[in-house]
C-alpha cells in the first residue's frame, strides 16, 4: 500500500471520527468528572473506531510481516509488540484543555492484557444488555459506551494510524513525519516521538539532503 491510499482509505476516516467525537464536546466537556457519562453517540462511535482498530491493527501486522496470519486482538498485541518494544509506553497528549494531559492506551498490552476501552467495544458490540463487570465496575455494558472509553479507544487508533503511517514512510526523504491534515485532539510523546513535529492542516519541512522546502497540506 503506497502513502496516497493510506492516506485516503484510513487516515481520511480517522480524522472524520475525530471530528464525530469532537462535537460531543460541545455539550459535555473533556474533563475526567465527566468519564462516565453514556450516550447512543458513544455507543455509535466505539463500535465504528473499534472496527477501525480491528482492521489496521491487522494491516500494521502485515507491514511488519507480509506473511501474517494475526486474525484478533491477542494475535495483534503479540505481533506488535514483539515488533515496537515502546508501543506499550507510548503517550497519547491531549493537546487542548483537559485535566488529563496524557493516557497510553495501549499500556495494558504490556501485562499481556488487552485494554479496558477494548473490552467495553465487545461487551458494547456482542452483549450491550447484558450487565457485568470492566475495571472493578459492575453495570449494564452498554453504559460502558461512555467518554472515556471513546476517548481512549480513539487515542487507541489514533496511535496504531501513526505508526502505520511512520512505517509506509519509513527510508524516503520526501514525506513529512506525520500526516496531513493531522489531528486536532492528540499527538503522541515519549520514545521515538518526542523528535517529531505533529502539524494539523499544513507542515514544512527542509529535506537535508537537497535542501529543498516540502510542504503538505490537506483538510478533509
Amino acid at each position: 500500500m503506497d502513502v496516497n491510499k493510506f492516506l485516503g482509505l484510513y487516515w481520511r476516516n480517522y480524522i472524520l471520527l475525530e471530528k464525530e467525537f469532537a462535537e460531543t464536546l460541545e455539550y459535555i466537556t473533556l474533563d475526567t468528572d465527566n468519564y462516565n457519562v453514556y450516550s447512543a453517540k458513544y455507543i455509535k462511535l466505539l463500535l465504528q473506531i473499534g472496527s477501525e482498530i480491528d482492521i489496521n491493527a491487522k494491516l500494521l501486522c502485515s507491514q511488519y510481516n507480509a506473511q501474517s496470519r494475526a486474525e484478533n486482538i491477542n494475535h495483534y498485541r503479540n505481533e506488535i509488540t514483539g515488533n515496537e518494544v515502546d508501543f506499550c509506553n507510548t503517550k497519547v497528549n491531549i493537546i487542548q484543555h483537559c485535566n488529563l494531559s496524557s493516557f497510553m492506551p495501549w499500556e495494558s498490552w504490556s501485562q499481556g492484557n488487552n485494554p479496558d476501552w477494548w473490552i467495553a467495544y465487545n461487551k458494547v458490540k456482542h452483549e450491550r444488555f447484558r450487565t457485568g463487570n470492566i475495571g472493578g465496575n459492575t453495570k449494564e455494558y452498554y453504559k460502558f459506551a461512555n467518554l472515556e472509553n471513546t476517548l481512549f479507544a480513539l487515542g487507541g487508533l489514533y496511535q496504531l494510524l501513526i505508526y502505520r503511517y511512520s512505517k509506509l514512510i519509513d527510508g524516503t526523504e520526501n514525506w513529512i513525519q506525520t500526516p496531513i491534515p493531522g489531528s486536532h485532539l492528540f499527538k503522541l510523546t515519549g520514545n521515538k516521538w518526542d523528535g517529531i513535529g505533529f502539524y494539523q492542516d499544513i507542515a514544512f519541512h527542509v529535506d537535508l539532503n537537497t535542501g529543498y522546502l516540502l510542504y503538505m497540506t490537506g483538510i478533509y
